[in-house]
Formats: structure tokens, C-alpha cells, sequence
């Protein structure tokens, strides 16, 4: 069981989690964490599973960074649907 660490500063606690869940059903794994460092250790790392791993971890940050620069529009999108609705309550 050797360790992987990733800075929290390239990771968020989100990513971590997220890609951890999904690794769940090809190993088993511990996390903890430090001011600065993430720390995985995995019961099974050989290079598919790591390979898996930061597969996850790439798809995880791409989907925060999106979610992150889109945010604005969605919340602007659910506000626009909630003021629809309301207005049409108050028509009836």
C-alpha cells in the first residue's frame, strides 16, 4: 500500500470525495488530509487503478471548473423559472 498525495491547492475536497466514491467499486482506499496534502492510500494500486484514479480526479476537476464558470447562468436560469411560476400564480 504505497500513499499518493495531491495538494489541496490543485484538489478540492469535492474532487477528492468524488472521484474516491466512484474508485470505491475497483478498491478499497483512506483518505486523510494535512494543512496542505491530500493523502489516499489505496489496498490495491497498481497502474489501472491509479490510472483510474486520476482519470477520476481529471473528469472531477473539468466537471468543478465548469460548474464553477457556469454558475451565474444557472442560478440566473432557476431565477427566471421561479419568477415565471410566480407570476403565473398571481395571474390565477
Amino acid at each position: 500500500m504505497d500513499k499518493i498525495s495531491l495538494s489541496k491547492s490543485n484538489y478540492s475536497e469535492w474532487v477528492i470525495r468524488n472521484s474516491l466514491y466512484w474508485l470505491s467499486s475497483v478498491t478499497d482506499w483512506k483518505l486523510s488530509d494535512s494543512d496542505s496534502y491530500w493523502t489516499i492510500i489505496l489496498s490495491d494500486n497498481n497502474e489501472q487503478v491509479v490510472s483510474q484514479l486520476h482519470r477520476l480526479l481529471n473528469d472531477y476537476k473539468l466537471r468543478e471548473i465548469i460548474t464553477n464558470k457556469t454558475q451565474c447562468i444557472t442560478d440566473a436560469i432557476a431565477v427566471n423559472v421561479l419568477t415565471s411560476i410566480d407570476n403565473r400564480l398571481k395571474l390565477q
